[in-house]
């Protein structure tokens, strides 16, 4: 299953749909990494995945606890789990030195958690993040009007 970013996925949060694009990116690109059996790439990607994932996570909590979402527990619950997952894969791949074969799986769980997470679980963010904006927004213009 090849991934790739598309214009359904944006929350509308330029900040995190510019994240999301690159992760996808990556993820692609790690797609063709497998296919050409580059193992330093694979190994790099898993690297990139563990530092920015644990960024963009940040990111999109301080979101969530600035607006006050209340999906907050259950999505901070869902990064947790892919970083345990993501932690557990790398853990495999250099145990087994089977890049190959942890890359694949790594592939096809990425894929599938970012497609339903971004297109399901962040798309109930950024609708509640469309909401608190307008408020705010709301807010600020009865302020000026005073």
């Amino acid at each position: 299953m090849t991934v790739g970013w598309r214009q359904d996925l944006a929350i509308g949060v330029a900040s995190i749909d510019a994240q999301h694009r690159e992760l996808f990116a990556r993820i692609a690109a790690f797609e063709v990494a497998l296919e050409h059996a580059e193992p330093i790439a694979v190994s790099e990607t898993f690297g990139f995945l563990r530092a920015y994932a644990a960024t963009h996570f940040a990111d999109e909590e301080a979101l969530m606890r600035e607006t006050a979402y209340p999906g907050l527990e259950d999505h901070v619950a869902q990064h947790r789990e892919f970083a345990a997952r993501l932690d557990a894969l790398v853990r495999d791949l250099q145990e087994s030195g089977r890049r190959a074969f942890v890359g694949l799986r790594a592939k096809n769980w990425i894929t599938v958690w970012l497609l339903d997470h971004v297109g399901v679980t962040d798309q109930a963010l950024g609708a509640h993040l469309r909401v608190a904006r307008g408020a705010a927004v709301a807010v600020a213009r009865a302020g000026v009007r005073r």
